[in-house]
């Protein structure tokens, strides 16, 4: 009892912040898997497999760990998520303790009225931080982020704790240094961490001049350079060279130069620690600075180790020294220029095939295969700061949202590259979120720069109107978002109070600054010029500057710090000072808590895990199911490798399928499904990865499929040094099991590689294998099979179109629906952007209007109207979903006699819409945009509204758009 008391008193601030963490976060950590990476990591963490590039070799490890708490499979993505759930509390934890670290550099003597002090501004600025609605997001679910920001923050900790300690005992010191080579294995972010401990490390040995500190900031740097150039992107060059000698010079087995490599450096690192222990210090620190980032870097002999045993989940088979060099390097996400490149409009005058080495098991040694093309650009389109740089044509459009300037009818001028580096880059992609997480939020729908979505929003109107449009009568989605959450810019208000407080004069003001101020400049700008991100963004990427997030609140913490010391200075009363702090606590994170906690409680949302389900069971037995994206694919592998629903359906993500390592993992069986047949050999797609094939538009007869990818397999391999055009028929023959033939027409002149192996895919199996599409698919892509789509559940099954016109059909899909596909969820869960993305991306609404039609027209009223009242139980009706599909619903409802329901939906819509309308037109939109938008939404509502005898909407409807419709 006298132990923990005891305990209790040196410790109740630790408690309190502990506690208060751990316990938010696990009344709102998600149950299950959600979208985005969440489902790969689940995957590959259970199996320890090889997840996307540059992996996460330690966190795997610690994820695995954590799953082997599970009951059952079901529990694994809940164990998983406590992985995230309790890094961030500890890191939470631990910024505390940092926070009480930098305000004991503020105070004379530690008297019992400034650790008081300190301790109170530690806990709110700490529990501010845990609150933000980045740092929680990522909190709750299976992410790297969570785990890799508990590094930084602990090796951050244990620097400062070595500084701040007047023994020279460096255990703290080689202890931080063994964590941050630890952390590459989690996520490289960690590593923009080293400027700021290089200064520390300067501060204790040197002092705290300005001369130091600009030294400590300029190695630091250098020192950050050569780690990630020299170790992360280039550490495995000289293992490269050795491998090529031993295996293709000597004939010795596969991985000798990798193994003699690693070797090297065992016996050099040991060899120099030992040698210099006494003789020369300097030298023996720098080899046990290196050994022990070393040890953390040889985490990712993992990657290697797992790739060779070849995994379903096995992303770019890294199982070669020269491929784990890809891997690590991210190469097939390709470059981004930083200071010197090509602008968005440069003129491309040459290219060339860029090789790779490939081991041919057959032959034991390694070759070159040309793997990706290389442009070459005139010099006088080659720019220093290229900020408009990429050639894709939505990105194109958003270069000239932004800057006026369209790359490819003018040049990019120098003053333009800034404009969008300060307007986009830093402003809209970095401020915004800071703003986001301490002024307020809009909604939580993607911002592309526009009024209506992802802008911040502090909640006072006469801040708002500026860049939000009219406030007396805001969107719709704004008034129903529970992500549109309001601070009145309270924290960011406190922050700027322990800002300007830095600023003044006084005891350690100014090395917080430094320190503070590094991290922020290092993890926030310094960040945003590397990434150098074009518009639309598939996702929002607030998480990559959670460090930058964590200074802000750092500050507000040194705001309440300076409040409570200014209020004793006028007061001198604990009393007072005590009340304050109480009312600190809740405007800051107690405002943060209570605004967040709707849109941050994951605990009731299964829709990624029930979506995936759902698309697996909507195929047939033993199917082939092509999928498109991240969201539309990692879900699925997370039900089939975790929960090991429908093994026998084997995924196919087309945005792979350019990629040979990937064909030749399609082609091993898997638990519970066989390989993928494919008429083309492995070694044709290595040869010819980015070639394109001709389609011949001059043939009579049509060739079944078989035969015209037999016709390839002579296509020599001259590739080497050219683009290869090879001539395919574009009529081919496709089989079914049934015997029905597809006549399937080519719609293209050219195809790439990856559009070859889906055709070679489809031809190869159709006969013996249902081959389905998720509904996300892109069918422009497709070339022209998607003309033999018809709705089975959520998937599309390729199949004989005339099948979906009979009543048996209408029937079976109907069946499936109801009983194979189930999102059902709690009136309370709250789905974000990207579960509604997700959703409306898997095309539910629209499958069960096109088998509600079916039905309707075969005569078949009972099991129409009870498959539309499960949608809407399913997805109910909001403002952020397609409103011409809640039409058709609506419509349907009153074929199917739900005249109820059909009136109550009618009547959302309108006064939905309405509000819209009053938003846009005294927001000052264009006239004419509103009526394209509205007007036969609203025809179409008004004869709805007359069909179901509702009167007074019908006046309503007339008085409030008859001027601008003409209704």
């Amino acid at each position: 009892m006298k132990l923990r008391n005891s305990f209790l008193k040196w410790y109740i601030s630790e408690t309190i912040v502990l506690g208060i963490s751990l316990f938010v976060y696990s009344y709102t950590v998600a149950p299950t898997v959600s979208f985005w990476d969440c489902g790969e990591y689940i995957a590959s963490a259970y199996r320890l497999q090889v997840p996307h590039p540059p992996g996460a070799p330690f966190y795997l490890l610690l994820a695995r760990l954590f799953s082997l708490f599970a009951s059952d499979t079901s529990q694994v993505a809940l164990s998983i998520n406590l992985l995230s759930l309790v890094s961030s509390a500890i890191a939470v934890l631990l910024l505390y303790k940092i926070l009480v670290i930098l305000l004991g550099w503020l105070v004379d003597e530690a008297n019992p009225r400034n650790i008081f002090f300190i301790e109170v501004a530690s806990i709110i600025g700490s529990l501010l931080f845990a609150f933000t609605d980045t740092f929680w997001n990522s909190a709750v679910e299976s992410e790297v982020y969570a785990t890799s920001f508990c590094f930084s923050m602990a090796t951050l900790w244990l620097f400062l704790r070595w500084y701040n300690s007047k023994r020279n005992n460096h255990r703290l010191f080689f202890l931080g240094v063994y964590l941050m080579g630890l952390s590459i294995g989690v996520h490289l972010l960690n590593l923009l961490m080293i400027p700021v401990l290089v200064i520390l490390f300067i501060w204790k040995f040197k002092g705290h001049s300005v001369i130091n500190t600009i030294q400590g900031l300029v190695i630091g740097s250098i020192l950050l350079v050569f780690l990630y150039w020299g170790l992360i992107v280039n550490g495995l060059l000289p293992a490269q060279y050795i491998e090529r000698l031993l295996v293709n010079g000597l004939g010795l087995p596969k991985h000798s130069g990798l193994i003699a490599y690693v070797f090297g450096i065992v016996a050099i690192l040991f060899g120099g620690i030992w040698l210099t222990f006494r003789t020369h210090p300097v030298i023996h620190f720098t080899f046990l600075v290196s050994g022990l980032i070393i040890m953390g870097w040889f985490s990712y002999a993992l990657v290697p180790i797992r790739a060779e045993a070849n995994p379903p989940i096995n992303m770019n088979a890294p199982n070669n020294i020269f491929s784990l060099n890809e891997y690590i390097n991210r190469t097939q996400y390709g470059n981004r220029p930083l200071l010197y490149g090509p602008h968005a409009g440069s003129e491309i005058v040459a290219w060339e095939p860029d090789s790779q080495f490939v081991y041919q098991v057959d032959k034991g040694r390694y070759e070159k295969v040309a793997s990706v093309l290389r442009f070459r650009f005139r010099s006088e389109d080659m720019v220093w700061f290229p900020r408009i740089y990429s050639r894709q044509p939505q990105h194109e459009e958003g270069y000239q949202w932004w800057t006026g300037v369209n790359p490819q009818k003018q040049k990019p001028t120098f003053t333009s590259q800034i404009s969008f580096f300060l307007r986009y880059q830093l402003g809209h992609s970095f401020l915004r979120y800071l703003l986001w997480n301490f002024v307020g939020r809009q909604n939580d729908s993607q911002g592309h720069g526009d009024m209506l979505s992802g802008n911040w929003a502090s909640g006072l109107d006469w801040v708002d109107k500026y860049h939000l449009g009219n406030r007396k009568y805001p969107l719709a989605e704004e008034l129903y978002s529970a992500a549109a959450n309001h601070y009145y810019g309270i924290p960011m208000l406190m922050a700027l109070i322990g800002l300007l407080y830095l600023f003044g004069e006084g005891r350690g003001r100014k090395r917080i600054v430094v320190v503070l101020g590094v991290i922020f400049l290092i993890t926030g700008p310094a960040v945003v010029w590397y990434l150098n991100q074009p518009p639309f963004e598939p996702r929002e990427r607030d998480y990559v500057y959670v460090a930058s997030i964590m200074v802000i609140a750092s500050l507000g913490g040194i705001g309440a710090f300076a409040m409570l010391k200014g209020i004793y200075k006028l007061f001198e009363s604990i009393f007072t000072c005590s009340l304050l702090g109480i009312l600190l606590f809740l405007s800051g994170p107690g405002l943060l808590f209570s605004v967040n906690l709707n849109d941050h409680d994951r605990s009731s949302r299964y829709l990624a895990r029930d979506l995936a389900v759902s698309q697996l069971r909507s195929c047939p037995p033993n199917a082939i199911l092509f999928t498109y994206g991240d969201n539309d694919t990692y879900p699925l592998w997370y039900a089939q490798h975790v929960e090991e629903i429908r093994t026998d359906v084997r995924i196919v993500n087309i945005g792979l399928l350019s990629l040979p390592w990937y064909l030749e993992q399609l082609k091993r069986a898997e638990i519970g499904s066989a390989g993928i047949h494919m008429n083309l050999p492995s070694e044709f797609y290595w040869r010819h990865q980015i070639d394109y094939f001709k389609i011949s538009q001059s043939e009579l007869m049509p060739v079944t499929g078989v035969q015209a990818l037999e016709q390839l397999k002579s296509l020599n391999s001259s590739s080497k040094t050219k683009l290869v055009v090879r001539e395919i028929p574009s009529n081919w023959v496709l089989s079914l099991k049934d015997k029905n033939i597809l006549n399937w027409k080519i719609l293209s002149s050219y195809i790439s590689a990856g559009n070859l192996a889906l055709a070679d895919i489809i031809a190869s199996n159709i006969e013996n294998r249902p081959i389905c599409f998720t509904r996300n698919v892109d069918r422009k892509s497709l070339h022209g099979i998607d003309k033999f789509f018809i709705g089975h559940g959520l998937v599309w099954l390729v199949d004989n179109p005339v099948v979906s016109e009979n009543s048996k059909h209408a029937l079976v899909q109907y069946s499936i629906l109801m009983d194979s596909v189930s999102l059902a969820r709690s009136a309370e869960t709250w789905l974000d952007n990207s579960c509604r993305q997700a959703l409306a991306a898997a095309g539910y609404r629209n499958a069960i209007l096109e088998n509600v039609n079916q039905l309707l027209k075969m005569g078949h009223l009972k099991q129409a109207s009870c498959i539309l009242n499960k949608s809407l139980k399913d997805f109910p009706y909001s403002p952020y979903i397609d409103q011409s599909l809640m039409v058709d619903v609506a419509k349907l409802l009153t074929h199917c006699g739900e005249n109820d329901e059909a009136q109550k939906l009618v009547r959302n819509i309108t006064y939905v819409n309405l509000q819209d309308i009053y938003y846009f037109v005294y927001s000052g939109f264009e006239i004419r945009d509103i009526k394209a938008r509205y007007c036969k939404l609203f025809i179409d509502l008004r004869g709805l509204a007359k069909e179901l005898r509702m009167t007074e909407l019908v006046s309503r409807i007339e008085l409030e758009m008859n001027s601008l419709c003409n209704l």
